[in-house]
């Protein structure tokens, strides 16, 4: 039996949930898949928390464990991307393969780690990057291989999502939801992360990297968040038969991939409009296999930790049986369109004063810019300032950014910015 020795760097919430998972898995991971896995080494910034995890000294050099010649594959649970991106290059260039569940750091440097990963033979595993115990990445491999993707999205990040489902059960506004989100553990001090779209933004370009076999990048998606997003914004869409998702989306056209994240209005009917709480969803559309859905547990210390023992598992197979096919993770950039000409529909909200005439010269100036109105409300209101909601008819992307700007500059009568929400495109 084939013993495949590990190198751990970061032993935090995953890297400890790990260390549990190997020792209480150990004998039926021998007995199913003819390996035995062996911790070798140790680093990580604070080794009393792990002490009693494991009989192994515990360092806290990272680079150590990148160098130890007994170290056939590095697991890379540290975070962030200055260090991490030193230790990967580090244990690659010394002939180890590489598990990570760092989506920032192969959304910014993926470049660079495939293309040395695919020089020295190496293989990587990073099912843990993206949307936690959902086995997407080697489905996008393995399982749909045989695709040809129209779209790829999904609800990608926990914290927004839990957010946005308490916005609605508890009538709270997003202030109230983030602070819970925040005490619970599912946000952190500093959310930007996570409610501005970035997590889901490097999720996103990896997953439309490998399903469309192009180079996305992060730097090439335009990326909004829920921090604008008020309970009026819940009720008013709920009314109108959609719920709000923070949604990565990936989409080809005939002139390129167009990659995005933005709140999202999906009908109620569709799957992803109920999935709740912390949960992650990735929906996909394809020529082949048409439409289909995964769900599961995005983040946390146990789902995480089990995408990443999975990957041990698949690699430390290959490693044993001796393969030396790398899988390809390094594309060709792809053609990016710019989106001015997408055809879009969208929910807005105009804080206005209360004054006859705000309405239509509202419209007037939509009308202008070639968008034609589907419905109005207008919630009543003893203060300003009166919310109007007026959801669109389909008109391009680009005459609508201009249309928000104009009336955006009109200070004698808005009062906030709009807040503009895209209706789900045609999936």
């Amino acid at each position: 039996m084939k013993q495949i020795r590990l190198g751990l760097v970061g032993a935090g919430v995953v890297g400890s949930n790990l260390l549990n998972l190997l020792d209480k898995k150990k004998a039926e991971i021998e007995r199913l898949h003819q390996i035995q896995l062996q911790m070798h080494a140790i680093a990580t910034r604070t080794p009393s928390k792990i002490a009693g995890l494991t009989k192994l000294s515990i360092g806290t050099d990272p680079l150590a464990v990148a160098n130890d010649p007994n170290v056939d594959i590095l697991i890379e649970l540290m975070g962030g991307t200055t260090s991490a991106l030193e230790v990967v290059q580090t244990a690659l260039k010394n002939g180890k393969s590489v598990i990570t569940a760092n989506k920032a750091l192969l959304s910014d440097y993926g470049d660079q780690i495939f293309q040395l990963a695919e020089e020295k033979g190496k293989f990587i595993g990073f099912e843990a990057a993206v949307a936690g115990s959902i086995p997407i990445i080697r489905s996008l491999r393995n399982g749909l291989a045989a695709c040809d993707f129209e779209v790829v999205c999904g609800i990608l990040n926990g914290t927004t999502n839990f957010i946005l489902t308490k916005m609605e059960e508890e009538n709270w506004d997003y202030e109230i939801a983030l602070k819970k989100a925040q005490e619970l553990g599912f946000a952190e001090a500093d959310p930007t992360f996570d409610v501005e779209g970035i997590d889901a933004a490097h999720k996103i370009s990896l997953l439309a990297s490998l399903a469309f076999r192009n180079k996305i990048s992060f730097r090439q998606l335009s990326v909004e968040g829920i921090s604008k997003l008020k309970y009026i914004d819940i009720t008013a869409c709920k009314s109108l038969g959609y719920r709000i998702k923070l949604l990565g989306i990936a989409k080809k056209y005939e002139n390129g991939i167009l990659a995005k994240v933005h709140p999202t209005l999906i009908p109620l009917k569709h799957p992803l409009a109920n999935v709740m709480n912390e949960s992650n969803a990735v929906f996909y559309k394809s020529q082949e296999a048409d439409a289909g859905m995964m769900t599961g547990k995005g983040a946390g210390g146990t789902p995480t930790a089990s995408a990443v023992l999975s990957d041990i598992i698949y690699y430390g197979s290959k490693i044993s049986e001796g393969s030396t096919k790398i899988e390809r993770n390094f594309f060709p950039p792809a053609q990016v369109p710019t989106p001015e000409n997408n055809r879009v529909r969208y929910y807005l909200r105009f804080s206005t004063i209360d004054r006859p005439g705000v309405l239509s010269e509202i419209a007037r100036i939509l009308g202008k810019n070639n968008i034609s109105i589907a419905s109005v409300q207008q919630k009543e209101s003893e203060s300003e300032p009166v919310n109007v909601i007026v959801v669109t008819h389909e008109a391009k992307e680009g005459d609508f950014q201009k249309s928000i700007q104009e009336i955006d500059d009109l200070k004698s009568l808005i009062k906030e910015k709009t807040v503009a929400i895209r209706l789900l495109e045609h999936l």
